[in-house]
């Protein structure tokens, strides 16, 4: 939404977004992966994403696949949204969406794709195994020790700031 405002002097004033879409089309961006606290090397990996913007809100999917030289850093695994996400209610409350942690020598972990009120990042959460555990945020050990080959999916739709 855009708001113009003329002054009695003939000034224009333009206030807003001019970036929202109907949602009939998809654009690609580069996001960043980082973690919370040492930072991780994509090195020969693969990481892509694509939004589309219908009004303000922002439906984003980002795929992550690790390769031979990656290395995880240290604390939890975040990816840049290409817009901020507004500020809910809540400070406890989320945006969420479903995420997708494949083992390549082993297992899928379904799991959720979270935006924290106000954040300009997407975390993954899921169970520490298979089958079934608490769960917590994705980092280098979770939910399985990262290696070559493994994959991250991603997809959430929230309202942009």
């Amino acid at each position: 939404m855009v708001v113009i405002a003329w002054s009695g002097t003939g000034q224009v004033l333009c206030h807003g977004r001019l970036g929202t879409g109907t949602g009939s089309s998809w654009t690609t961006y580069v996001p960043t992966w980082s973690t919370t606290g040492t930072a991780p090397a994509l090195g020969n990996g693969s990481l892509a994403g694509e939004y589309c913007l219908i009004g303000d809100r922002c439906e984003v999917v980002i795929t992550m696949i690790c390769g031979s030289t990656t290395t995880y850093g240290t604390g939890q695994f975040r990816w840049l949204l290409p817009f901020a996400a507004a500020t809910l209610a809540n400070a406890n409350f989320h945006w969420t969406g479903s995420g997708i942690a494949t083992d390549a020598a082993a297992a899928y972990y379904p799991g959720t794709a979270r935006i924290q009120s106000g954040s300009q990042y997407v975390m993954g959460l899921s169970p520490g195994s298979a089958t079934g555990s608490t769960v917590a945020e994705w980092n280098s050990t979770r939910p399985f020790t990262w290696g070559n080959g493994d994959y991250v999916g991603l997809q959430v739709t929230y309202r942009i700031a």
